[in-house]
């Protein structure tokens, strides 16, 4: 019996070869490529370490209109890095495909967790003394990050008059018509996702309520300290329970006598809750001045 095995090795004819006469010794290409071009366009090298945000700031405020790039704008500030700041408003061109991110001189590229990391590299970051009120810390921001970041997503996204009025222009205004409507439409789509994670039901007055008793809990912590904690400089829970406070407050106020009372004191409630806790006020007015304005 004939197996496989017994056949002998296939062989194959050498292929012949063609010697090119000289005078077609060019058709070698011995050198490839041929000639190199230089760039149609060369990115400039960076002169500083620069945050990408979005921005401006309402009233062109140099503070952006977005938590999440507030945060980590006045904690560079707060930990003395020298930094530029350019309003980009494409999340895409981040590497976690949101917006903030650090492009340094070096060419690094680092994104919101990665910065903070990069800072305390660099034994810049600003911490609390005590490792209980750092425990505690962590406990507050947690609280901002959950019950305040909600109730500021739902009035800037889902409140109809500040969505159509001011937040949806913040964020796509640069991108042409009517690609940024539908980009406003599917942001907002994608927060309403994300506020019922953890909820079955979207309740306007749980989520405002939720927010009243964070906001009482922070404004009985901050007491009439400068900071929280009573620390002597700010720290990363200044940062994040600023950026939130700001972010509500520095929100415009709707214009317009055509417009429905109801509908602009439901547009303004975030930012009423915030204002019955002058602490706060205070608070975040007197970081604003003294290291964005």
């Amino acid at each position: 019996m004939t197996t496989r095995d017994n056949y002998p090795p296939a062989t194959w004819p050498a292929l012949p070869n063609f010697e090119l006469p000289a005078a077609l010794d060019f058709l070698k290409l011995k050198n490839f490529p041929l000639k190199v071009y230089p760039a149609v366009y060369d990115r400039p090298k960076l002169q500083h370490d620069t945050l990408y945000i979005h921005g401006p700031g309402w009233r062109k405020s140099s503070a952006s209109f977005d938590v999440d790039c507030l945060q980590i704008q006045i904690y560079l500030k707060f930990c003395g890095i020298n930094f530029e700041v350019h309003n980009g408003n494409e999340p895409l061109a981040s590497p976690s495909g949101k917006l903030p991110f650090l492009a340094t001189v070096t060419g690094a590229i680092y994104d919101s967790d990665r910065i903070l990391q990069w800072v305390d590299e660099m034994d810049k970051a600003k911490k609390l003394a005590s490792t209980k009120d750092q425990e505690q810390a962590k406990a507050f921001i947690a609280l901002a990050r959950t019950k305040l970041h909600a109730a500021w997503l739902f009035s800037t996204w889902l409140e109809p008059l500040n969505y159509s009025e001011y937040t949806a222009n913040a964020y796509f205004s640069h991108v042409p018509t009517p690609v940024n409507k539908l980009l406003a439409y599917q942001k907002q789509n994608q927060v309403t996702q994300t506020l019922l994670t953890d909820r079955d039901i979207l309740v306007r007055e749980e989520v405002y309520h939720d927010a009243a008793q964070t906001l009482e809990a922070l404004s009985t912590k901050l007491g009439d300290d400068k900071y929280f904690f009573g620390s002597t400089e700010p720290t990363w829970i200044d940062a994040v329970i600023f950026s939130y406070l700001h972010a509500i407050m520095s929100y415009p106020t709707i214009p317009g006598s055509t417009l429905g009372d109801e509908e602009k004191k439901q547009a303004g409630e975030l930012r009423a809750l915030v204002r019955k806790h002058e602490n706060l006020v205070q608070y975040a007015k007197n970081i604003y001045e003294t290291w964005l304005k």
